[in-house]
Order: C-alpha cells, then sequence, then structure tokens
C-alpha cells in the first residue's frame, strides 16, 4: 500500500516549490526499501555500539547530530542542517527581525570571512568590514574542524544575549572586538535623491518588504522623473530570490528574468517579467563588488542582459545556488536548508564560482570605507571624493545624459 505524502519547501531564494514523495511500505517484493531498511538497522548498530563501547561517554542525541553532520560535510557550504532555534533566526531575518550581532560570514575550510556587517548593528558599531577573517572566538581560535561549532556558539551568545570576543585580520593587522548583541530591525532600503536629480538606491539584503521599499522610492521619484538612477549592491550576500525577481520585474516589461535548473522537476522553474514597468527611459548604473553574491547577482544580470544597466565596480562573488528550507516532520520546527538549484541568467549563463563581471571595472583602493558611506548616505552627506566606484556610476549617468 502506498501513501502519497504532500512537503512544501520554501526556499531561502524566495520560491515556493510544491514536492510529492511516494512512500511504499516495507515489503520483500521492493528491493529499494529493503536496502533503505537495511541502512537504518546498521546507522542504528553503529550509533549503538559507539554509545555503549566508546572510551568516552557520548550521548545517543550527540551521536545522531553527528551522523546528520557527516551528511551535510558531504554537501555545499549552503546546505546545513537547522534546529528550532537557527530555523526561527532563519526566518526572522527574512523579516528583517534580527536579534544578535548583525553580521553574515562566508564559510571555507580554511576560515570564517565576514561577509557583511549590517548597518547600525553591534557589528558595524565594533568596527568590523567585509572581508575581515575570524581567527578566534572567545580566545578559542578558528580552523577548518570547529567553524560550525563556533558558529553555532555565537548564535547561542546572541539567544543567551551574551558578549562575545573575536580576534580578528584585516589584510597584515590583527585586531580583537567585543560585541554586545542588540535587537536589530533590519532596514534593506537606503535611498537619497543626489544632485542633478540623480537617485541614489543602496540595497543590504532581500527581506520581505524589499520590492514594496523600492517600489515606493521609484514611485516618489517618478513626478518629477529622475535624470538617473544608481543601484548600489556592494556586500549585499543576497537573500530571497522572490524580491530580487519582483524588483528586475519593475524595470522589465517582458523578457526572462532568472530559471533556475534542478535534480529534482519542480526545481526547474523560469521567471518571466510582467507587462508595464516603473522606471523607463532612464540610465541605470548598478555598483558591484566581490561582497555582492545570490539575490544581488541575480538582479544585476537580469537588468544587464536585458541591457537596462551598465555594471560598475569589481566581480561579484559568484555564488549561483538556490537554497530550499524544508520542514522537518519528525523534529517539528527544525528544518533542512538544501541546495536544490542552480539558476541562470537571462542569456544562460550560470554564475556559480564564476561571478559578474564589470562593464566599467573600478577596484577601491585600501582605506576606502565606501560600505560605511553609503550606508550612511541618508543620515550624513556622501563623501564622494573617496569612493572611486561611485564616482564611476554618477559620472557614466552624466555622461550619458549630456
Amino acid at each position: 500500500m502506498t501513501r502519497l505524502m504532500r512537503y512544501v519547501l520554501i526556499l531561502t531564494t524566495g520560491i515556493v516549490i510544491g514536492i510529492s514523495l511516494s512512500v511504499a511500505s516495507y515489503s520483500p517484493k521492493n528491493p529499494r526499501r529493503t536496502a533503505a531498511a537495511g541502512d537504518l538497522i546498521l546507522l542504528h548498530e553503529v550509533i549503538e555500539t559507539v554509545e555503549t563501547y566508546y572510551v568516552d561517554q557520548l550521548s545517543h542525541e550527540q551521536l545522531v547530530n553527528a551522523a546528520i553532520g557527516g551528511i551535510f560535510n558531504m554537501l555545499d557550504s549552503h546546505s546545513a542542517f537547522l534546529n528550532v532555534a537557527q530555523a526561527n533566526d532563519m526566518q526572522s531575518s527574512n523579516r528583517g527581525e534580527y536579534y544578535g550581532f548583525g553580521f553574515e560570514v562566508a564559510t571555507n575550510k580554511q576560515a570564517l570571512i565576514i561577509q557583511t556587517a549590517f548597518p547600525d548593528s553591534p557589528a558595524a558599531t565594533a568596527g568590523l568590514q567585509t572581508g575581515d577573517k575570524i581567527l578566534a572566538y572567545n580566545q578559542q581560535a578558528v580552523n577548518g574542524n570547529n567553524q560550525q561549532q563556533i558558529l553555532d556558539q555565537i548564535k547561542l551568545a546572541a539567544q543567551q544575549k551574551q558578549p562575545i570576543k573575536l580576534q580578528l585580520a584585516r589584510g597584515q593587522t590583527t585586531f580583537e572586538v567585543a560585541i554586545k548583541p542588540a535587537s536589530i530591525r533590519l532596514h534593506s532600503v537606503q535611498a537619497k535623491l543626489l544632485a542633478d536629480n540623480i537617485g541614489y538606491l543602496r540595497i543590504t539584503h532581500f527581506q520581505q518588504d524589499t520590492a514594496q521599499d523600492v517600489q515606493h522610492w521609484l514611485q516618489l521619484w517618478q513626478q518629477p522623473q529622475i535624470s538617473g538612477l544608481v543601484l548600489d549592491l556592494r556586500d549585499n550576500p543576497g537573500g530571497l530570490l522572490e524580491q530580487a525577481v519582483a524588483i528586475a520585474d519593475m524595470f522589465l516589461d517582458q523578457g526572462v528574468i532568472v530559471a533556475t535548473q534542478g535534480r529534482y522537476i519542480n526545481a526547474n522553474e523560469v521567471f518571466y517579467a510582467s507587462a508595464g514597468t516603473q522606471i523607463s527611459k532612464v540610465p541605470v548604473v548598478i555598483i558591484i563588488n566581490k561582497g555582492s553574491a545570490s539575490a544581488a547577482e541575480i538582479l544585476t544580470a537580469a537588468l544587464h542582459d536585458h541591457q537596462l544597466a551598465t555594471v560598475v565596480g569589481e566581480t561579484s562573488f559568484g555564488k549561483g545556488t538556490v537554497q530550499s528550507l524544508i520542514p522537518n516532520l519528525y523534529d517539528r520546527g527544525s528544518m533542512i536548508k538544501l541546495t536544490t538549484a542552480r539558476y541562470t541568467t537571462p542569456n544562460g549563463k550560470m554564475l556559480d564560482t564564476q561571478g559578474i563581471e564589470p562593464d566599467i571595472k573600478v577596484t577601491l583602493q585600501d582605506g576606502d570605507d565606501s560600505l560605511t558611506m553609503a550606508t550612511n548616505i541618508a543620515r550624513v552627506g556622501y563623501p564622494v571624493k573617496q569612493d572611486q566606484q561611485f564616482n564611476a556610476a554618477i559620472s557614466w549617468i552624466e555622461t550619458h545624459n549630456q
């Protein structure tokens, strides 16, 4: 007898996929189920043997978690098992609500790298910057074997409202910071109308209200219409794909925005633009750097491939994969974050590990604090003389309008 179970996968990039899985009861006539049952017996026996006879006492829960961790160690760095607290944090972040230290990290086998420090967060106040390498956490050195453990400890410290100490490296300089967690409301869009009626939108990440905020500013700037638009996506690590698609749709009135390709049939989807635009016949420049990733790259590629935007800055990060959040039915509240697809640009290019090459390459010199300046634009004057990428974007618009 076969039962049909329906699961809904909510991608961290915003796609909702319905997946039907046929789950058959055990039968000697079903060799696949026979093998699966044998594998479960083997795994149970290994865990039970270690739990009973290993020289140091380990709990059953520890061994099960280790077995789960072993599976994800085989996969890419973006896939993970999220316990209840981690799953709640992920969903809160997508809503723009966050309690913690206010930074995101990129992991590799050698180091933990600060990918972004959110504006007005404790991390930003402490001076953390994109590219800083975490050398130690609370005097515990970071290595290739304890990265996930340290990340879990940082999250636990945030939940328990405990401060942390980080030792970091920036270039050849090492320094230490102490950071206290705080309640953070993430504002993903900052805007300012610059001289010569040029609109400036800084998008730090893509959360549930990002497209709504962008639409607000684009509508506000229609009367009188702006003479140009700068989209600053520097150090934007991504977020909800649906938000990047919605923003791209504000500029496009036809054609492909992005396509996803996966092994499972429902992971294959093409997103098309709808008729009508929020903005047209206005020169658009997108600024990116090595910290621009995922949904930020999707928005950039969509406008660039349709020849609606010129790209200035540095080659982007190159994260071209889509992660799904899969609810765990046994341990309710926990989730599996799993890479289920790769995305392709409107021109059919896969960006994973490659990134987007800018039309106008402008590399910031050491010492330029462009991210801090960009995130402060809505509150203080923008010191454009120190930001060559910003200057290049404005110069291109001014030249185009001559």
